[in-house]
């Protein structure tokens, strides 16, 4: 039998990780409490002189841009796990409806197809 407690406190830890993870780099004031985060600058913003300087800061935004949406997409992930859960659909395969090897929940606690699936999801 599955072990949906023991997931369930996995899946927490990771999003409660997540979350300080995306406030280091991003904001949510966009849409506060829907989970939509979006990269912040890591300087203040302010003059800049030359274009390095302003290619630096792209650079560095643009990278901080494409950390929040993996940070972001997993989030998601962790979100729906846990939903799942509560429905009491966790562990299922969603394409073929068998259980979920516990190696694959253990490696991927939010995984949503069995082994076999694995390229279908």
């Amino acid at each position: 039998m599955l072990d949906t407690q023991y997931f369930k406190q996995k899946l927490e830890t990771e999003e409660a990780q997540l979350r300080q993870d995306l406030a280091q780099i991003s904001t949510d004031k966009i849409h506060p409490g829907h989970d939509d985060f979006e990269a912040v600058s890591a300087e203040p913003e302010m003059f800049m002189e030359t274009r390095d300087d302003i290619a630096d800061k792209l650079e560095n935004f643009s990278e901080r841009e494409a950390t929040t949406e993996t940070l972001e997409v997993r989030l998601r992930d962790i979100i729906e796990a846990l939903e799942r859960i509560e429905k009491g659909t966790y562990g299922k395969c969603k394409i073929s409806g068998e259980d979920i090897e516990i190696e694959r929940l253990e490696a991927n606690p939010a995984a949503t197809t069995c082994k076999s699936h694995i390229n279908e999801d």
